[in-house]
């Protein structure tokens, strides 16, 4: 079961982490979204929630989507692997239906 503070607790941490691994401080997050920099710190803390403009903000800060402040075991990925999952979205239009199913298949076979 799900609860608010879980979910202002999963929200800090994937703030925390992306941040940390940008190698920024709070004060240089908050100046990158036009926020004082103790709203960052009670957001990483999760004692408080933000707005879907705040929200939005940071995903395209970090480049992220929404679904990840929201996961609760959060892989973020890194810029490398945001590089790949890019260019594997700018590839699958180009696949055929059975390519298409192929790539599917092989993708399941390396999550077990």
């Amino acid at each position: 079961m799900v609860n608010a503070k879980e979910i202002k607790l999963n929200l800090g941490a994937t703030v925390r982490e992306l941040r940390k691994r940008r190698n920024i401080t709070q004060e240089q997050l908050a100046e990158y979204i036009d926020l004082q920099p103790q709203t960052i710190a009670t957001l990483e803390t999760g004692r408080t929630f933000t707005s879907s403009e705040v929200l939005a903000n940071l995903c395209n800060y970090f480049n992220v989507e929404p679904a990840l402040f929201f996961l609760k075991q959060v892989r973020i990925p890194s810029e490398e692997d945001i590089d790949y999952i890019n260019e594997i979205k700018r590839m699958l239009p180009t696949f055929s239906s059975s390519r298409l199913k192929d790539i599917y298949n092989i993708l399941i076979a390396l999550q077990k």
